[in-house]
Order: C-alpha cells, then sequence, then structure tokens
C-alpha cells in the first residue's frame, strides 16, 4: 500500500471513530483520547489500540464501545482485517478475545451475562437521543426558534448552508452561525440520520420509535432532557480527567 494510500485510510479510519460514541458519555472516542494507536498494514490490517478512563470500567458498555468500533473500521474499503487491543482494563484480555473472535457480549460472558446488550444499548441511545435533543433545542432557541416551534419542523426545515444552519421556521429563516451550536444541532440531526428517520418526519422525537411529543408535554420532556445532557457531560469531564491522570503515570514507550 502506498504511503500517501495508507495515510489516506487513517484519516478514513479515525473518521470513522468519531461516529463511536462511549456508551455513558455519548462523546467520540477520538474527543475522549480513547484512541490510543493505530497502525494500517500493507495489505490493509488494521491494529487498534484503544484505552478506558479507569481500570474498572463496566465490562458490557466497553464491549459495546470495542464492537462498535470494530465493525465501522471493518466497514471501509479496503480495509481487510481488525484486531483490536483494549489496554489497561481489568478484564482486557477476555474482552479481547471476545471482541476478535466475533463472539457477542452474552457469548464472551455466559456465566455472567443476563441476555444479550440489546436492551442496555437501546436505554443507552434513547438517553443520548434525549440528550441531543436538549442541546439542539437551546441552541434553536438562542437563534430565535421557540421550543414549541421545534414542533412543527420537519427534518427537512434544517438545510445546511457551509459551516452554518438555515432553520426555516413559520416563513421566517432563522441562521445558526455559532459553532458550538451548530455542533450541537449536527450531533442531534446525525442521530436522526443514523435512525434513518424520513426527511419529512417530525423533527422532534422523544424515542426510537419516533414518539412525537405533546406540545403541553415539550417543557417536561425538555426539562428531562437537561437532565441527561448534564450527567452526560459531568461524566465526560470527569472521565477526561481520569483519563489524563492515569496516562500521566504510565511510562514512556522504551
Amino acid at each position: 500500500m502506498a504511503q500517501i494510500a495508507q495515510g489516506d485510510l487513517k484519516e478514513r479510519i479515525l473518521r470513522a471513530l468519531s461516529t463511536v460514541t462511549d456508551p455513558e458519555l455519548d462523546e467520540p472516542i477520538t474527543d475522549l483520547g480513547f484512541v490510543k494507536d493505530l497502525s494500517v498494514s500493507e495489505e490493509g490490517e488494521v491494529s487498534l489500540d484503544l484505552v478506558t478512563s479507569t481500570f474498572w470500567c463496566s465490562p458490557n458498555f466497553v464491549y459495546l464501545m470495542l464492537e462498535e468500533a470494530r465493525d465501522v473500521v471493518c466497514r471501509i474499503p479496503g480495509i481487510t482485517g481488525v484486531r483490536v487491543q483494549l489496554e489497561g482494563h481489568h478484564d482486557s484480555n477476555r474482552i479481547n478475545g471476545g471482541i476478535n473472535s466475533g463472539r457477542s457480549f452474552s457469548e464472551c460472558y455466559a456465566s455472567e451475562a443476563n441476555g444479550d446488550l440489546g436492551e442496555l444499548n437501546r436505554m443507552i441511545r434513547t438517553r443520548a437521543l434525549r440528550s441531543r435533543l436538549h442541546s439542539m433545542a437551546a441552541a434553536m432557541a438562542r437563534s430565535g426558534v421557540a421550543p414549541t416551534d421545534l414542533l412543527g419542523l420537519s427534518r427537512s426545515d434544517i438545510a445546511a448552508d457551509g459551516t452554518t444552519f438555515l432553520v426555516t421556521s413559520r416563513g421566517t429563516t432563522h441562521r445558526i452561525s455559532d459553532p458550538a451550536d451548530v455542533q450541537r444541532v449536527a450531533r442531534y440531526l446525525s442521530f436522526l440520520d443514523g435512525l434513518n428517520r424520513a426527511a419529512d418526519g417530525p423533527l422532534v422525537i422523544w424515542d426510537l420509535d419516533g414518539t412525537r411529543p405533546r406540545e403541553e408535554e415539550l417543557t417536561s420532556m425538555l426539562t428531562l432532557a437537561r437532565a441527561s445532557q448534564s450527567n452526560f457531560s459531568l461524566n465526560a469531564e470527569l472521565c477526561r480527567a481520569l483519563l489524563s491522570a492515569r496516562l500521566a503515570r504510565e511510562p514512556p514507550p522504551s
């Protein structure tokens, strides 16, 4: 594999990994610093070294994260194989063996697991949806779109315009240009796109099945969503601090 092509492939891998979030934090593993090392062989085989913030991170959450990381990289054209190596976790060997052999969590943890991770994954994704909903609604409000007006919008009422978003509400076009707010809206829209929601479907949904809140419910629902968002944010800051302290204690490579 030519050096330029290999470099391009690494960039595509990192972009793919940026879509993988820590289940407990709803933040990309690339932003959290969980991707410790990445290499691609001439044959397109990927070695991916990952870390978690603490030695005792829950194996079920870690397994979800590593499965998704492996799968998004496997789907990239030109990749012939992926080896995931989790470092510094109390059950690294077991998790690595399960992930790299293609076993499910329930197969890897047959005596401890109560079924597969489907229900847990659904609960986590619902929390993430609601957290992103609150952030999106706050960004919209700062641009002049009231929360109640969001109920009348569909996905197609928001259009990307360079590095900004244009939102058409009640015949008026609002521009979202603050970079942080653009990111908040983009993260919510990417979640909707991941659910394969129709472009003419409602912008605001409350669960993975696409339930649309009633107007009289919206305020209380956004209050609950704010709690989810605050919990994710606080946990993410704590995990960053723990990981930074942990890596600072590790000896440099010889």
